[in-house]
């Protein structure tokens, strides 16, 4: 899961429908979307090692934004993520080491605060860890110790990354995610199914080259129920999702339905909905309707820059600018110009979306 990190984007696979005469929504084609993800930044220093003693892996936070027609200020959802990564098979007592190999990641919503301030900086991904600390430091419920300017505590580092996250974010309960490498491809199906009509079957010589990771809920095939905050606050949302990930593709099997209004009989061919059982089904709230998941292509990766030593022989303090020290690299410049104004002028932007509606003709 090194490789969950950077921005990747379906630009290419919405034109691909277009071309097939498929648009958004009800159509069955897929919306532009983007997503950005930022892992937070490692301890500047190792501070859960003793001697030589094998310590469990600490909980890896990455933060994640989506957002439409390669805009960064049409963000629709953010999320944070928390990785528990399974402990060394040496530290299993029972030589059972496809369970511990499971990585479950919790889905966190943001408070407002930091949605807030996140928002502001939306087209600024490597300066968001920056923001969290901001916010949790500044929280006004806590004495703040006093160090010195641009100087962070290493113990209040630590404090930070494995409780203080959960004072600016909030868990979905029964939404966890399990990336299994001992996926079941039947979970999967899609791996292995045409994406257009004239597509019969997925050559799995076509799928994405290299290693892949594959994802589905904890709750299984029947989902998990929510009350939506960015889609429809206030409405409940049945979740369906699988995910799979390679090194340059993230594809992502995300659907919403609508557990509050059954449709017992399907009215006609465009009809869409879920099969709840007993012929009843539930209204599509979001997601693709023919099953095919976002297929979205590298663009960036997002890794820690260069560091500088301000204090080479301190164990207790270090320079906030080294930690939050973040850089974005090109992985695809044919899609660097979805990141945002800064990697694109207005007459490219153009250009780009008016592509898609020409597709269509």
């Amino acid at each position: 899961l090194s490789q969950f990190q950077g921005d990747f984007d379906n630009y290419n696979q919405v034109l691909q429908d277009r071309r097939h005469g498929l648009p958004p929504g009800a159509g069955g084609g897929h919306e532009h979307i983007h997503c950005t993800l930022v892992p937070c930044p490692p301890p500047h220093h190792d501070t859960t090692a003793v001697g030589n003693q094998q310590q469990q892996p600490q909980p890896q936070w990455v933060l994640a934004a989506f957002y439409f027609n390669g805009n960064p200020r049409q963000i629709f959802r953010f999320r944070a993520y928390q990785l528990s990564m399974p402990p060394s098979s040496s530290s299993s007592s029972d030589g059972d080491d496809d369970e511990i190999q499971v990585v479950r990641m919790k889905l966190h919503t943001l408070s407002s605060d930091l949605e807030g301030q996140l928002r502001q900086c939306s087209e600024e991904p490597c300066t968001w860890w920056k923001q969290v600390w901001n916010v949790w430091r500044n929280r006004p419920d806590e004495k703040q110790v006093q160090h010195g300017e641009g100087i962070l505590d290493v113990e209040e580092w630590d404090e930070f990354q494995t409780t203080g996250m959960a004072t600016v974010v909030t868990p979905l309960e029964g939404c966890d995610v399990l990336w299994d490498p001992n996926w079941d491809p039947s979970d999967h199906s899609y791996l292995y199914t045409g994406e257009y009509d004239d597509d019969s079957e997925t050559d799995p010589a076509a799928l994405p080259p290299g290693q892949s990771c594959h994802a589905t809920m904890e709750a299984g095939s029947k989902g998990a129920i929510v009350d939506s905050i960015s889609m429809i606050p206030g409405k409940r949302i049945l979740i369906k999702d699988e995910l799979s990930l390679w090194k340059d593709e993230f594809w992502i099997n995300d659907r919403g339905y609508d557990p509050d209004e059954v449709l017992e009989e399907k009215e006609n061919d465009d009809d869409d909905g879920i099969y709840v059982g007993d012929g009843e089904r539930m209204p599509f709230v979001y997601g693709n309707r023919r099953g095919v998941p976002y297929k979205l292509q590298k663009v960036s990766d997002i890794q820690s820059g260069s560091r500088k030593e301000e204090h080479p022989s301190s164990c207790d303090n270090i320079d906030v600018e080294s930690v939050f020290s973040l850089e974005r690299v090109i992985a695809n410049s044919d899609l660097e110009w979805t990141l945002g104004d800064e990697f694109r002028t207005s007459e490219l932007y153009q250009e780009k979306t008016e592509a898609v509606d020409k597709a269509m003709e």
